[in-house]
């Protein structure tokens, strides 16, 4: 089976002593493709440089929510016409609304994040989305500003806002390691409520690995955890939903086998 990283931050300085040893560990599992995610200007220009070197790697460029006052969606498009491989930035994101941390800066939030839907609305480029404690405001963002290219929602909690919002308007949707946490009895309700055909999987690499191995590093190589986690709760063959995931991967970003 092959694996498509959609979210990952291997451009994090976790990774600066011994990133191909663990990019070699997650070929020898299948990955053959990942997209390393920006959330400020350094970030973003790191994972644009990485696509020289490692060929099955994207990028998306943007700014967090949490880096909302450190730097503008400006730059992230000054970042984006000075790249060499434009070919490889294949997404705006992170961006989004986080409110778990902050909850005093919430219009600066909305207005970084619409600045950066109308930047990927110029560009051609679809929106990888953040949203934490903000399901509702991200819910009228994206219905007040859509984005024209594709909307995906990553390392999806699902709510009654942001279910009906991906329903409605067909928006992607990527799980990772928290999926194999304890959850709520909702969210089996949810997961069979979402179709196939708008789910991707994802690490956030260096962050968020699966329930056995937490307090770990994050990587790619744990793809397939997620993967047969979210094939229990679709009740599919591993082998049937790796093809679809892996195809909606290649069609949301625009990338070519």
């Amino acid at each position: 089976m092959k694996y498509f990283d959609t979210h990952a931050h291997y451009n994090d300085e976790k990774f600066k002593d011994n990133l191909d040893n663990v990019l070699e560990e997650c070929k020898s599992v299948g990955v053959d493709k990942i997209v390393n995610i920006g959330y400020n200007t350094e970030s973003s220009k790191k994972a644009i440089e990485m696509c020289d070197t490692y060929d099955y790697m994207y990028a998306a460029i943007g700014i967090h929510p949490s880096d909302v006052g450190k730097c503008t969606p400006q730059e992230i498009e000054e970042i984006y016409n000075n790249a060499k491989n434009k070919e490889k930035i294949v997404a705006i994101g992170e961006i989004g609304l986080d409110y778990y941390w902050v909850k005093d800066n919430k219009e600066a939030q909305i207005e970084l994040f619409k600045e950066q839907i109308k930047l990927a609305n110029k560009l051609k480029l679809p929106i990888a989305v953040h949203s934490r404690d903000a399901s509702l405001d991200t819910y009228k963002v994206l219905k007040e500003c859509p984005a024209k290219y594709g909307t995906l929602l990553h390392c999806f909690s699902p709510t009654d806002d942001l279910v009906r919002l991906v329903l409605e308007n067909g928006y992607m949707v990527a799980f990772g390691g928290n999926i194999t946490y304890n959850r709520a009895k909702s969210f089996a309700t949810y997961m069979d409520m979402i179709p196939v055909s708008q789910i991707v999987i994802e690490t956030d690499s260096p962050y968020l690995p699966p329930a056995n191995l937490r307090g770990t590093v994050n990587t790619s190589k744990n793809l397939p955890i997620i993967l047969e986690k979210l094939a229990e709760y679709k009740k599919m063959p591993v082998e049937e939903l790796s093809k679809i995931v892996y195809r909606n991967s290649l069609e949301f970003f625009n990338i070519k086998e």
